[in-house]
């Protein structure tokens, strides 16, 4: 019971965070919203510096699963990449997390995914060596693949529609054929 508590604070903590800045999230405002005591907040973290670390934590941890998927030996790079950006895709749509979040962090700070980055841009160095003639390094690639991404995902959240079926394959054309 202790646990799914302290998980549900976390999870309030992100959300919060990710709406407005950290400056604006309070022990209080977090309790508010669950409608719990400030107290209780205390009993399962010593402060606020170590709630948030918990809440980013919890973003970085998600969105390294949908990167960390294991894919068969047999299965083309290509593939990789549009399982994994439809999934990273759907992660932010169902969440309150910005999608900008994958590019940089809202305040410049270095960014808190830079795991998932590394691990998003072997996938991308793969597929880019694999192509002749392609322009951009793999790190430009996936930057712009990313980009684009978000921007897509902010554009429907914003008009209440959904993302297209092909949505990877999309994105990915506008990379890998201009």
């Amino acid at each position: 019971m202790k646990e799914s508590i302290k998980n549900r604070i976390i999870e309030k903590a992100r959300d919060l965070l990710f709406r407005s800045s950290e400056e604006d999230i309070t022990m209080n405002l977090i309790a508010k919203e669950l409608g719990i005591t400030a107290p209780t907040l205390y009993h399962y973290f010593k402060g606020k510096d170590e709630l948030i670390a918990a809440a980013q934590s919890l973003v970085t941890t998600e969105i390294n699963a949908i990167v960390s998927l294991k894919f068969p030996p047999s299965i083309p790079a290509e593939m990789k990449i549009l399982t994994t950006a439809g999934q990273i895709a759907e992660y932010f749509m169902k969440t309150d997390v910005p999608p900008f979040y994958l590019i940089e962090d809202p305040k410049d700070r270095p960014v808190l995914l830079k795991e998932f980055r590394e691990k998003f841009a072997v996938m991308f160095d793969t597929y880019v060596k694999s192509k002749k003639g392609f322009k951009l390094t793999s790190q430009h690639a996936m930057y712009r693949y990313l980009a684009l991404m978000a921007a897509d995902i902010l554009n429907c959240k914003e008009t209440g529609s959904k993302l297209p079926e092909d949505f990877a394959e999309i994105i990915f054309g506008l990379v890998f054929n201009n």
